[in-house]
């Protein structure tokens, strides 16, 4: 008996941590978006107010506006970025009133994306127009 004690117990308290230890590692910490949080709660499974998509258009506009003041764009260019960034906050508006749908978030994320990409484009275009 004392043998089966002396092997079986530190067996057992073994087992027992190994079984507190994994349910740790298995937890799951949330789906992050390319390292942007665009205001979603986690606890509810809901969307909260949307400031990370405000913060995005935020930056928007001051991307658009720096690259407007190094000349890297021209002002015809970022006249229309900067409508197109105007009509996004505007939308963004209209959609928070009622609280952010999942669908609302998504277009959104894409209307912003679309302007992040032609504002890439318009920086590299070298079209020789920068005024």
């Amino acid at each position: 008996m004392f043998k089966f004690t002396k092997i079986a117990a530190p067996a057992l308290i073994a087992a027992m941590a190994f079984g507190a230890a994994v349910p740790a590692q298995a937890q799951n910490y949330g789906q992050h978006n390319q390292g942007r949080d665009y205001g979603y709660n986690h606890n509810n499974n809901g969307y909260n107010n949307g400031q990370g998509i405000e913060r995005e258009i935020t930056q928007l506009e001051r991307q658009v506006n720096r690259g407007d003041n190094r000349d890297r764009i021209s002002e015809r260019e970022a006249a229309g970025l900067r409508r197109d960034v105007a009509q996004l906050r505007w939308t963004y508006r209209s959609y928070a009133r009622n609280g952010l749908s999942s669908s609302e978030v998504r277009t959104l994320q894409n209307r912003i994306q679309n302007i992040r990409h032609r504002l890439q484009n318009e920086r590299n275009d070298r079209d020789g127009r920068r005024y």
